[in-house]
């Protein structure tokens, strides 16, 4: 950094800049060439992920209008898509008027792409243990063109959107296909409104793969799903159906313990542990403590957990094995997906204890 606080631009090599333009017009190229919306709308919103332009609106207009200036049909047709997918309209009809000034002719279906309409259902898409929801949206683009977006929503780290696919298909076609290959799928129907206003929230935020650094497809198709929602309805209800709130853990434990499964357990001595057990299992999917899936009990059993640190812990996958049959049981689960859970507990079993007993030594 300077004595002016002003950051210096680290040196491009001209040949991996002369590269990147290349691979750049030859993706814009084809996407302005192909009959449909797809592929050059991806090609905008890969543009739109590059971290700095999707950060700073300065840098995305200046990295548009540097893609228009390249002066190719297939440029300026990347600049429209890339204008229209940041929302800034006045953006947008800019570069509208610089292909135009140009004479670079557009196809329909992007000259038009502001007047998309939102296909009038939306679809939330949830496993048995609610611990991730897949939300289902659509648009319709002038000239017949369908989008839909699949979104990915992990519930378990505050509602975030934390993957998503796009196609190029009806959204009733693309639920119909994925509900008919996922057994314990629950396919329900939610006003676009709502959809809308869950993935605004799920959406905010920088994405978790960008932060670590990982390679993924979903934060290069972020900036077009986010312009899917905006075509949505406003107004709608943020709150995810079904989530538990307020749960009164004494009333949950009091029912467990009334229950044949619950009789060992009640002795008092063991009330810490089962508090414990049911306190972390208020993190479980929408906040549920009787609903345990695999990965859940891999956390609780974690040798490097500490969340029983403090109780009998060396009788906690019995326990367990007991909370999980009573309530997979009273939430209707099939005996299958209890079979899987019980499973998981018996692989943690041995490492879990294991660590227990060094506690012991310890004097932990």
């Amino acid at each position: 950094m300077t004595t002016t606080g002003r950051r210096h631009s680290l040196p491009i090599d001209p040949q991996v800049a002369a590269d990147w333009q290349a691979m750049v017009a030859n993706a814009l190229r084809a996407g302005a060439d192909s009959p449909t919306p797809g592929p050059l709308l991806a090609t905008a919103a890969m543009l739109l992920g590059i971290p700095a332009g999707a950060m700073e609106p300065a840098v995305t207009a200046t990295v548009v209008r540097g893609i228009a200036a390249w002066d190719r049909p297939e440029c300026s047709a990347g600049a429209v898509a890339t204008a229209a997918l940041t929302g800034d309209e006045g953006l947008r009809r800019e570069m509208r008027r610089a292909a135009a000034d140009r004479g670079h002719a557009l196809p329909r279906w992007l000259a038009e792409l502001h007047r998309a309409e939102p296909v009038s259902r939306a679809v939330e898409l949830s496993g048995p243990f609610r611990d991730v929801d897949e939300l289902v949206v659509g648009a319709t683009v002038p000239g017949g063109h369908a989008l839909t977006a699949v979104v990915r929503v992990d519930n378990e780290l505050g509602s975030r959107a934390v993957g998503g696919v796009a196609y190029e298909e009806r959204l009733d076609d693309v639920v119909a296909r994925i509900a008919g290959g996922t057994p314990d799928l629950s396919v329900r129907d939610i006003a676009p409104a709502d959809a809308r206003a869950r993935l605004t929230g799920a959406l905010r935020g920088p994405d978790l793969d960008a932060l670590l650094g990982r390679e993924a497809p979903w934060p290069r198709l972020r900036p077009l799903v986010r312009w899917l929602v905006a075509r949505l309805p406003s107004g709608g209800d943020a709150t995810v159906p079904g989530a538990v709130e307020d749960v009164d853990l004494d009333d949950v434990a009091a029912a467990f313990l009334a229950s044949p499964w619950g009789r060992p357990w009640t002795s008092g001595h063991l009330a810490p542990l089962l508090e414990a057990v049911l306190g972390d299992g208020l993190a479980n999917g929408l906040g549920d403590p009787l609903s345990w899936a695999p990965h859940h009990v891999a956390r609780l059993l974690d040798p490097q957990s500490s969340a029983l640190l403090d109780v009998d812990a060396g009788r906690a996958p019995e326990l367990l094995r007991d909370l999980v049959r009573y309530g997979h049981a009273e939430r209707g689960l099939r005996p299958g997906l209890t079979d899987e859970t019980l499973a998981a507990i018996d692989r943690c079993s041995a490492p879990f204890l294991s660590a227990v007993r060094s506690w012991q030594d310890e004097g932990r």
